[in-house]
């Protein structure tokens, strides 16, 4: 709090104290009372909080949440937690897309940067200086500088984002996803860059865009144009700069995308333009629908955390290689996990114990 204060927090903190500012309503308070309260500020930075806790007093005071103490018996707490998380889930949406649009500019450091970040378990909206709408998937973050669309229109993304961006032919929108940046004008796409995945993927809705490699100064190294209902997938760990184009058929194996064994080959393509696809899964999550179709429980439960703010454990290991195909609207994690079990080809159990999911 205090280098925030001092604008000398470092990125990776700024994203901690956003996660612990958006965990509770008390922190919120906390948060809003520290830093828009002068005296509070002033003490914070002269170090008078590291020996005093008078300070903190003073902000619970102001605040004063209301506590209430509530015993459960050990059979109600399963019932507790299943209610708690349907009602987590639909209020983790909403206060998500508030939040995005009370905050707008997100959170500011003297770095002359806004931050915005959606949590696990929320989707959240924010509108661009520029007017330009960008929803952020569960993990998501969002930072652009204090200038934006004065010279230029720029962002950076990690995890996944929805743009629809406001068409300016002087000024095209550029977005940065580590390894490579998306160049537009006008158009509406989703780009999913989260950093565990060996794959960033960028598809587009409307309008016409190009994929830039960033990664690499090679002159093998150029831009990727994609039309309308064209998935642009580049393998982040790949050194080699090429391009192949795929027909993206429906088989056996699903709707999704199946890269060729080839990127396995440093010396062979690792950006694959994918035609024809549906980009019906791009477009549900940022309306509270997630869809898969053939992918395994492993590649699931990915989404699932993210989605559900939940961690999945695999006692049997077994059960990482089930497939499924389904859409989740609104439904809660409890709903969820009963569906995917009942439709499973293979038996298998699962017990949720508050955040926590174990099959076996």
């Amino acid at each position: 709090m205090k280098k925030f204060v001092q604008g000398e927090i470092a990125e990776t903190e700024l994203r901690e104290l956003e996660i612990w500012r958006t965990s509770s309503e008390l922190n919120h308070n906390i948060f809003s009372e520290i830093t828009e309260d002068q005296d509070f500020k002033k003490n914070l930075i002269s170090g008078c909080w590291e020996s005093n806790s008078d300070e903190w007093g003073k902000v619970l005071a102001k605040i004063k949440p209301s506590v209430k103490l509530v015993k459960f018996s050990r059979n109600s707490l399963y019932l507790v937690a299943s209610t708690a998380a349907a009602i987590i889930l639909f209020l983790g949406i909403s206060v998500g897309l508030w939040y995005g649009k009370m905050r707008q500019g997100g959170v500011y450091n003297k770095s002359g940067y806004s931050y915005i970040f959606s949590p696990k378990g929320q989707r959240t909206q924010v509108i661009l200086p520029d007017r330009t709408k960008v929803w952020l998937n569960a993990e998501s973050s969002l930072r652009y500088a204090a200038d934006f669309n004065q010279q230029k229109r720029e962002v950076y993304l990690e995890g996944e984002g929805f743009f629809e961006v406001t068409k300016n032919s002087s000024k095209p929108f550029l977005v940065n996803a580590r390894e490579i940046k998306v160049k537009v004008y006008g158009t509406t796409f989703n780009l999913k860059a989260f950093p565990d995945d060996k794959y960033i993927e960028t598809t587009l809705i409307e309008g016409k865009l190009s994929v830039i490699p960033t990664g690499n100064k090679k002159s093998s190294a150029r831009e990727v144009f994609l039309n309308p209902n064209e998935k642009c997938i580049f393998e982040k760990t790949s050194k080699n700069v090429g391009i192949e184009g795929i027909e993206n058929k429906e088989s056996s194996q699903g709707n999704n995308v199946q890269v060729p064994s080839g990127l396995k080959d440093r010396s062979k393509p690792h950006i694959i333009l994918v035609k024809n696809i549906n980009p019906e899964a791009e477009m549900g999550w940022k309306e509270g629908k997630l869809l898969f179709k053939n992918e395994t429980f492993g590649e699931l439960a990915i989404k699932l955390e993210r989605w559900y703010d939940m961690h999945i454990h695999f006692e049997d290991e077994r059960i990482r290689n089930y497939r499924f195909t389904g859409v989740f609207d609104k439904e809660t994690i409890n709903q969820a996990m009963e569906a995917l079990r009942i439709s499973s080809q293979k038996s298998y159990q699962y017990e949720i114990i508050y955040r926590d999911i174990y099959l076996k």
